[in-house]
């Protein structure tokens, strides 16, 4: 139009052509996204004559065609202008630097001075003083000129970025020879890097973090508002500015956004600079070279935001988009309408950012305009004809039904049942669990009033499902905020978050239930199967036993003092377990015998003569319950010296009598050769004879001469044959020897009766119960291990027994220690098992699972199931009536009486065993033995649950910059960023740039904790008994403990201050500030989570030299302090979670958890406890135990007043009596603690009687 050269062309040599004749000359279609050229309605009629065309819109499918293009919604983003209440120095700095320079020094006046002797007098050289126009100069000027731009538009925090980014983009470049600064001079690269490197050194290497609302405009803040509100899947976007400085200071500023940067990927476009020779601007920060493959990321959403002056107004392809943003006004309507229609996605947006004090009317006048232009070349069709009404929905036709149960979910109720649902979610006092919703009104685009909705889920659900919107537009928000929470609700039926009963699920598959129900009424005391015989399969491998050559043969010293009084041989029909360490045997309170059980390397006795020997060698102790026709002995004995056992048997076989007392009579015989000696005037009760007395006869008198004749007598000193048969415990203390002639008893000769079985055989007989006792119960382990737990492949016995064996049976070693350790371990692959299978799974399902999968009922339930129960000791071995074993009665013995058990027994010895196949063989044999008693859960290996937990958080994240001091603080870098991003999540959090929260990673950072200290503890030499362990790993997890070490461990921060003394001196002051974990944390910028951390903050201030006393040097555990502490759970579950995130990253490296553990001061102070040194009763556990049987009971009782703090006090009663009252406690826990500490120590001081 106009004087336009292609209106000019028309004009001089289209119309008239077309004059002479039309064939003559092309006919002209013109396809235009708007025929507007300038602000003039009247100028179409101009365009439509010069074309010789109609302006016309389509008119066939047109509404087809209405479906697939879209006009955006007009926004206005307004906001009230205001310099940031921040300022930094640096851009006044760079204007007093440029106008502090010596125009002589610059580069190309030298080069003017030195070009000739005259040329100081040149008129160039003048004209570059006066004005001071040299590369150099504009250089500065220009970066200063675009830092105001820069300073009124975003705020001082992007011109503090962009001034320091250009300087060390120049820097960058001259170091590394950049190409793009192969236009300058030599001297003036130097001399602008010298003049901007000085600035540069004046100021922090810190970047001014971007969330700090003070140094960032008012208007971007409202930019920032908008984009939180805008982002869903598949989002696209442009946003115009009027300069290449804003479009590098915004898209650094977006993309490091915290909020912003999980959803928004963006990218920049500049327009290109049409001269090769344009010499470098040190100014500019964008390389057009970086953005070829902008338009394309922007297509296939690897890039959804750009932001770009006009070059992408016009001319360029550009894919469809969400949002189209006006950072500044449009410059007139022609680029207004080419930017809005770059807005064409269905319910896109088109906004303009208008300052409170902007005249409105601009916009208004716009929009008039533009009116105006559509009613000129649109038909009587153009008015746009309203879209379908939509369908009516009947909500009583709109159900979800589970074919399997029935249950249903009516459209009518599914906001309750949401509801519900948050409700059952993990929540504390800091962050809210109800679902959100917003609303749209789409009502400008359907023509009628349609609304829709979209619902989020708390932070704590899964993202995959944490998100719903309304199928439908409705009138009424009502009815849009049902259908949104209906399809929510229907999102978590399908990811397993509801139950097939459309209730909230607590942890129960399917089968877990069914067995959840039954262990659920599991009383405290069952009655569970008699305690397994080993000895009856020994029986029948007897009954099958054809000849000698199968026979087994072991040898069995019985030694004193390492020297052997006795040995022996065992014939048994099978082989035994390995017995290592020989047997301890207590004959009495100072005697100690000891057998040791080795195959043996010699002819074994034939069987009839080995079964005859052992009827004789029992008789001379177990004669009374014998019975003397039997010799089917479960197991033989034979003496070694003997094999054929005929001589044996002859020389050793029945008693005899000494009638005659003379002295010579007894002396010839050796003690030792000497057998049982029974007194016949007592019914035979069994002495040792411990050697002679000699005295007169009866007849003695006062004559000296008679004395010289009365003949002496010989008299047997002894002592009395143990009664007892258990020599597997030591004799009661203060019990006299049997062996050293104490408790001395005389006896005549002619009353005795001895046998000829010598003393020593008679002791190896007596401790036969007790050696094979202890055959027993490794034959019982053995059979457990062939038959139950044959799948794990145990080999170590010894860790079997300890597991099956109550206290109840006074063995040597009982499950106590391997139950804590299993325990444990039970813990730790059930919580790993269950967050990889359950990866929808939120923390307070998970952990309910797992309580029901580790609890004693559901534990109980195993063993009995799987008969575990017969296997267990109980009963300790007495020796009490005992009796030799035959086989024929073994037969038909399997197990001894039905007995009762307490389900805490039953799950105590699962976890045992869980931990005697952990130490055996690691995390590998541990799952073995959970298939057997759990195999209703699906256990895999520790390295498969590794590797899908891991390929679980492949998530392309945003990595905050300042997150490179976390890993430097905690002594661990992270592979995969998404992990310490979510540890460090709060359940407030409400941004972007997330997946979860941190309480799934918490969840197993519990157990990996756990893990981690009882293992340790466990391993500790010596070994530290099983109370011990517990206090122990009581005080290192306990929560306000962690969180102390959290509020300690800190890294140093570096921050430079600058200040500016007159006009042109600038100084800066370096100083350190600690930077802590917590401080990492996201969370809600609610008042509730600021003002907890602050509340902990000031009494940590004041606690901390106190604690870390008694840490460091104390002799008690400092629980009152701890408590008084009262911090926050968010401060110990970071902790843990951050134990989670270095698991699942290590890949499950146990190693690096205790890594970090050891850098926060977890592990120091359990080796300061395992050490010994510090008491480890909790005060309250300590007075329990010194009120004996009386009760203790707290009273709790405000503050005297009616304190407005919340303070608390607490009097603590023993029976009747109040011993102790404290006051002025932050918790309940804290005041409890304190008065229990205080009876203590009035206990200990003995003035509780003056109470």
């Amino acid at each position: 139009m106009s004087n336009h050269p292609a209106s000019r062309i028309l004009k001089d040599f289209f119309h008239p052509e077309l004059e002479i004749s039309k064939e003559h000359v092309p006919a002209i279609l013109g396809l235009t996204a708007s025929p507007v050229i300038n602000s003039k309605a009247g100028k179409l009629e101009e365009l439509e004559k010069n074309l010789q065309a109609i302006s016309r819109t389509p008119k066939t499918h047109r509404e087809e065609l209405l479906r697939l293009t879209h006009r955006p919604m007009l926004v206005t983003l307004t906001y009230h202008p205001m310099p940031p209440a921040r300022q930094f120095p640096l851009l006044p700095n760079l204007g007093q630097l440029r106008m502090s320079l010596d125009i002589e020094q610059d580069p190309y006046v030298k080069a003017l001075m030195q070009s000739s002797p005259t040329a100081s007098d040149s008129p160039e050289l003048r004209r570059v003083k006066l004005n001071r126009k040299t590369y150099c100069q504009e250089q500065l000027k220009s970066l200063h000129s675009r830092g105001q731009t820069v300073d009124k538009e975003l705020g001082s925090w992007g011109t503090y970025w962009y001034i320091i980014a250009c300087i060390q983009k120049l820097q960058l470049g001259v170091r590394n020879r950049s190409a793009s600064l192969e236009l300058l001079d030599d001297d003036e690269k130097v001399y602008l890097e010298r003049c901007l490197g000085n600035l540069l050194s004046c100021v922090s290497e810190e970047t001014v973090p971007w969330f700090d609302k003070e140094c960032i405009s008012a208007k971007v803040l409202r930019l920032i508002e908008f984009l939180l509100t805008e982002h869903t899947p598949g989002f696209s976007g442009l946003i115009f500015v009027k300069t290449r400085a804003e479009v590098a200071v915004l898209s650094e500023l977006l993309s490091t956004h915290l909020s912003l940067k999980e959803h928004y990927k963006v990218s920049t476009f500049i327009g290109e600079s049409n001269s090769v020779k344009r010499r470098t601007n040190v100014a500019e920060l964008i390389d057009v070279r970086y953005q070829v493959s902008t338009l394309d990321d922007l297509r296939l959403g690897r890039k959804n935001l750009v932001v770009t002056t006009s070059a992408l107004e016009e001319g360029i392809d550009v894919s469809a988009c969400n949002v189209v943003i006006c950072f500044d006004h449009p410059p007139n309507l022609k680029s207004l309408i080419q930017r809005r229609g770059r807005a064409r996605r269905s319910e896109s947006k088109f906004a303009l950012m208008l300052a409170d004090h902007d005249d409105p009317s601009t916009i208004s006048t716009w929009h008039e305009l533009e009116v105006a232009m559509r009613k000129q070349y649109e038909n009587d069709m153009r008015e746009l004809r309203d879209l379908e009404t939509l369908e009516a929905i009947d909500e009583g036709d709109r159900e979800f039904v589970v074919e399997k149960t029935g249950a249903k979910l009516l459209f009518s109720d599914a906001v309750s049942h949401l509801y519900h649902f948050c409700a059952t979610l993990p929540t504390g006092r800091l962050s809210n669990v109800a679902p959100v919703f917003t609303y749209q009104d789409n009502s400008q685009v359907l023509g009628q009033r349609a609304i829709t909705a979209k619902v989020v889920l708390p932070i704590s659900v899964d993202v995959s499902v944490r998100q719903a919107s309304s199928q439908s537009a409705w009138i009424t928000e009502k009815n849009a905020k049902r259908d949104a929470a209906f399809e929510a609700y229907k999102q978590l039926y399908y990811a397993g978050l509801i139950s097939d009963n459309l209730l909230p699920i607590q942890g129960d598959d399917e089968a877990i239930a069914n067995v959840k129900a039954e262990v659920g009424k599991m009383p405290s005391l069952v009655q569970v199967a008699g305690q397994s015989n080993p000895w009856h399969l020994v029986a029948h491998h007897w009954q099958s036993t054809t000849n000698d050559s199968s026979l087994y043969c072991y040898d069995i010293p019985l030694q004193q003092t390492g020297e052997t009084i006795v040995m022996m041989h065992m014939l048994l029909p099978c082989s035994l377990p390995v017995i290592r360490d020989p047997i301890p045997l207590f004959w009495d309170a100072s005697t100690i015998f000891s057998a040791s059980i080795y195959l043996s390397c010699s002819t074994p006795p034939e069987m009839h003569h080995a079964a005859q020997s052992t009827g004789l060698l029992l008789s001379s102790v177990f004669r009374s319950r014998m019975d003397a026709a039997r010799f089917d002995f479960v197991a033989l004995f034979a003496p070694a010296e003997d094999h054929q056992n005929t001589d044996w048997m002859e020389r050793f076989s029945g008693t005899f009598k000494r009638e005659s007392s003379r002295p010579t009579d007894g002396s010839n015989l050796s003690l030792s050769s000497w057998g049982i000696i029974r007194d016949l005037t007592r019914n035979g009760v069994p002495h040792i004879l411990k050697g002679f007395e000699e005295q007169s006869s009866e007849l003695n008198t006062s004559d000296p001469q008679d004395n010289e004749n009365d003949e002496k007598i010989i008299l047997l000193h002894v002592a009395r044959f143990p009664k007892r048969t258990d020599f597997l415990h030591p004799a009661a203390p203060g019990k006299e020897s049997l062996l050293d002639g104490a408790n001395k008893i005389l006896l005549r000769p002619e009353d005795c009766e001895i046998d000829r079985l010598p003393l020593p055989y008679a002791y190896f007989a007596a401790m036969v119960p007790s050696i094979l006792h202890r055959i027993g119960v490794r034959l019982l382990a053995r059979s457990l291990c062939d038959t139950l737990l044959a799948p794990v492949e145990l080999s170590q016995l010894d860790l079997v027994i300890t597991a099956t064996t109550t206290t109840a049976s006074r063995e040597p070693s009982n499950y106590q220690r391997q139950e804590y350790l299993g325990d444990s371990v039970l813990k730790f692959l059930t919580s790993l098992t269950l967050v990889s299978e359950r990866l929808h799974w939120h923390e307070g399902i998970l952990s309910s699972a797992k309580d029901h999968i580790v609890s004693n009922a559901s534990l109980a339930k195993a063993a009995l199931e799987v008969g575990l129960d017969t296997f267990i000791q109980t009963k300790a071995f007495t020796g009490y009536k005992w009796r030799p074993l035959y086989v024929s009665d073994l037969v038909n013995t399997t197990a001894d009486e039905p007995r009762e058990m307490s389900t805490k027994t039953l799950a105590d010895v699962v976890e045992a065993l869980i931990g005697a196949a952990f130490l055996e063989g690691g995390f590998d044999k541990a799952i073995a033995a959970l298939k057997i008693f759990l195999p209703r859960v699906f256990w895999s290996g520790v390295s498969d649950r590794n590797d899908i937990l891991l390929s679980s958080y492949n998530i392309p994240i945003a990595y905050p910059p300042h997150f490179t001091q976390l890993e430097q603080l905690i002594g661990y870098t992270f592979s995969n960023k998404t992990l310490p991003l979510e540890a460090l999540t709060h359940p407030s959090y409400t941004g972007t740039n997330v997946t979860s929260s941190y309480e799934r990673l918490e969840f197993l950072g519990d157990v990996c904790l756990d893990i981690v200290i009882s293992s340790t503890s466990f391993a500790h030499n010596p070994p530290i008994p099983t109370h011990g362990l517990h206090l122990i790993r009581t005080a290192v997890v306990n929560a306000n403990f962690l969180a102390f070490l959290c509020l300690t461990l800190s890294i140093p921060i570096l921050r430079t201050s600058i200040t500016t003394e007159g006009k042109n001196k600038v100084s800066s002051h370096e100083t350190t500030i600690p930077r802590h974990i917590w401080q990492f944390m996201r969370q809600s910028p609610a008042a509730a989570v600021r003002l907890a951390q602050q509340d902990c903050l000031n009494r940590y201030e004041a606690l901390k030299a106190p604690i870390l006393e008694s840490l460091r040097q104390g002799t008690h555990i400092p629980w009152s302090l701890l408590a008084r502490l009262d911090a926050p759970k968010l401060f110990s579950d970071i902790i843990e979670s951050l134990l989670g995130a270095i698991y699942i990253d290590s890949h499950g490296s146990l190693a690096a958890c205790e890594g970090f553990l050891d850098t926060l001061g977890v592990m120091g102070y359990l080796r300061r406890l395992m050490q010994g040194g510090v008491a480890l009763y909790h005060p309250k556990e300590e007075l329990g135990q010194l009120a004996d049987t009386e009760s203790v009971r707290y009273e709790i009782f405000k503050g005297d007043g009616g304190d407005e703090q919340g303070r608390f006090g607490c009097a603590v009663w023993i029976g009747k009596r109040e011993v102790a009252r404290v006051e002025d406690g932050f918790c309940v826990l804290e005041v409890e603690t304190r008065a229990a500490e205080e009876a203590v120590r009035m206990f200990k001081t003995k003035k509780l009687g003056q109470v």
